[in-house]
C-alpha cells in the first residue's frame, strides 16, 4: 500500500508534469490546509515511485543551474491513482496544534487568551485572503499556482474544491475565533455561558 505523500504526488503530476521543486510549490499553495508536506519529504517519495514504476522523468535544461528532472504519470500511475481516488472512504484526521492549546485557555488571564484569540484570528483572516486570491484568479482563467498558465478541464475542478474548501475552513476558524472570544470575555466578567455546564456538573458527562 502507497503512503498518502505519494498519491499527493501523483495528483500534483496528474494535473501537470513537475519537477520535485515544483511539486513542494504547489502542494503548499493549494493543499496546505489539509495536506502540508515537507521538502524533505518530496524526493525521497519521487524516487520510490519511479522504481515502481508509477512516475518517469526528463531532464530538461534550466535557465539557472543543472539540468532538472521533471517528473510526469506513466500509465501505471494514472490507474494506480484513480483506483486508491474511488477507493474505500479513509477516517478524517485533523491535527491542530492550536487547538491543543485552546485547551489550555481557561487557564490564562482573560487578557493574555483575548490577545493570542487575536493573533490567533489573524492569522486566519490572512489564509482566508489566500483562498479568496486563488479562487478569484482560478475563475478568471489566470495563474493560480503562480506556475505561468491558467489551469483548465479536470486539473481546474480538482483545484476548486480543494481552494473552496480552504476558504470555508478559513471562514469557519474566523468564526470559532468570534465566538471563543465571547466565551472568555463572559468567563472573565464573570458571566454564565448559558451553553456551559450546569453548577457541579462535569464536563465530560
Amino acid at each position: 500500500m502507497r503512503k498518502t505523500v505519494e498519491y499527493a504526488i501523483l495528483a500534483g503530476l496528474a494535473h501537470a508534469p513537475r519537477s520535485g521543486y515544483d511539486l513542494t510549490k504547489w502542494l503548499a499553495r493549494v493543499a496546505s490546509h489539509f495536506w502540508p508536506v515537507g521538502h524533505s519529504s518530496i524526493y525521497p517519495a519521487l524516487a520510490a515511485l519511479e522504481a515502481k514504476g508509477a512516475v518517469r522523468h526528463e531532464a530538461v535544461p534550466s535557465e539557472q543551474g543543472p539540468e532538472r528532472k521533471v517528473y510526469s504519470l506513466t500509465a501505471q500511475g494514472t490507474e494506480e491513482l484513480l483506483a486508491w481516488t474511488d477507493g474505500p472512504l479513509t477516517a478524517t484526521q485533523i491535527r491542530d496544534e492550536q487547538l491543543v492549546q485552546a485547551l489550555c485557555y481557561g487557564f490564562l488571564p482573560p487578557e493574555r487568551a483575548l490577545a493570542r484569540l487575536g493573533r490567533v484570528r489573524r492569522y486566519h483572516a490572512d489564509r482566508l485572503a489566500h483562498y479568496a486570491e486563488l479562487e478569484r484568479r482560478l475563475r478568471e482563467g489566470q495563474d493560480a499556482e503562480g506556475e505561468g498558465q491558467a489551469i483548465t478541464g479536470p486539473a481546474y475542478v480538482g483545484t476548486l474544491l480543494v481552494v473552496r474548501c480552504g476558504f470555508l475552513s478559513e471562514q469557519n476558524s474566523l468564526r470559532w475565533c468570534d465566538e471563543a472570544m465571547t466565551i472568555i470575555a463572559a468567563a472573565g466578567a464573570g458571566i454564565d455561558d448559558p451553553g456551559g455546564p450546569r453548577q457541579g456538573g462535569r464536563h465530560d458527562e
